[in-house]
């Protein structure tokens, strides 16, 4: 008598509690009596504006980044508006009150940016290490000589480890940690140019491709089975299931790969249906509308799957595929796009 090994992970979903998506995940490792079921999560919230939201996703990460950036651009609009209804013109500021109000709040949202974008700077570094490892910045003296370059994502590292840091004009200065300091030979008064800094963040963002998401998701698969982390489970999950909106777009060809698939077989089904016994006329054109695609694994690892599933013309489609022929696939049509559509920084 055999006893069969299994080796499944399911993700199994719960809309009832809008606007957020639940899900839960149950894994079956060995023998059937060895499953388990952990506790459920936030899959994404669909927003007042329609908009779903999906966490713990590389997309997420991106556009935390990018929002901080646009606030810096917005604020920078807006404040030449206001020098301009005063007469004022940059770069010079003479005292004012609307100067100084201008300084006051540009210290608030330059320490603020440089927080909320060190921390998801240095989430994509831990995921794209050796993409990000080159990004880097001059570390200024107290008097502006240049005395090295710091990482961006070390640059996280002083802030949760900071005793103070002081925003004086465009610069970040005496980022002092306890642990650890700006250059190789400590010392008062060490800095970095935010401007700097902002534009090697957008250099950084706009050079991470889908191909640097899909092999890492590639390899995650490679080695997922039902007794992975479940982190890495549910991280590999949320990010196939936003990957679509990374490869679909207007520049997208559809003339080879999965779309090509599944818009095939959908014509297909249609010709069959409104010309039966082949009657269909050599130049027959089919318009077709589809949605963006949704990624997900297959339950059962030892397949290795990646089912995909799309609405095209208001019907529900679905594929099956293996997933090295998959990842293939998309990295052929799709591998040189920029992760992040919009230039950032």
């Amino acid at each position: 008598m055999t006893t069969k090994e299994f080796n499944r992970v399911q993700i199994v979903f719960n809309a009832e509690h809008k606007p957020y998506l639940y899900g839960a995940v149950h894994i079956v490792d060995g023998d059937l009596k060895n499953q388990r079921w952990e506790s459920p999560f936030v899959i994404s919230k669909r927003r007042s504006d329609g908009e779903e939201v999906v966490y713990g996703t590389i997309k997420r990460t991106l556009e935390k980044i990018s929002s901080q950036i646009e606030r810096i651009r917005i604020f920078q609009l807006e404040t030449q508006a206001k020098l301009e209804a005063e007469g004022i013109a940059p770069p010079t500021l003479p005292e004012s009150e609307v100067a100084d109000r201008i300084l006051d709040e540009q210290e608030d949202l330059v320490e603020d940016v440089l927080l909320t974008v060190s921390v998801n700077v240095r989430i994509l570094s831990e995921i794209f290490q050796q993409k990000l490892e080159k990004s880097k910045v001059n570390v200024y003296d107290y008097d502006g000589g240049g005395v090295g370059r710091i990482e961006l994502s070390k640059i996280a590292n002083l802030l949760v480890h900071n005793r103070y840091i002081l925003v004086k004009d465009h610069y970040i200065v005496d980022l002092i940690s306890n642990k650890e300091f700006m250059a190789e030979k400590p010392q008062m008064g060490l800095k970095i140019d935010f401007l700097e800094y902002i534009s090697e963040v957008g250099r950084a963002v706009n050079g991470i491709t889908v191909k640097d998401l899909i092999s890492k998701l590639w390899g995650m698969t490679k080695r997922l089975s039902a007794s992975s982390n479940i982190k890495d489970i549910v991280f590999l999950t949320q990010n196939l299931y936003t990957m679509g909106g990374f490869v679909v777009g207007s520049d997208t060809p559809i003339g080879s790969g999965l779309l090509k698939t599944i818009l095939d077989r959908v014509a297909t089904k249609y010709i069959e249906r409104m010309y039966p016994q082949n009657s269909a006329p050599e130049d027959i054109q089919i318009e077709m509308i589809f949605s963006t695609p949704r990624f997900y694994l297959e339950p059962d690892l030892d397949q290795k799957q990646i089912r995909i599933q799309m609405q095209v013309n208001g019907n529900p489609e679905t594929l099956v595929m293996d997933y090295d022929e998959f990842f293939s696939e998309v990295i052929k049509a799709s591998g040189n796009r920029k992760l992040h559509p919009n230039s950032v920084g």
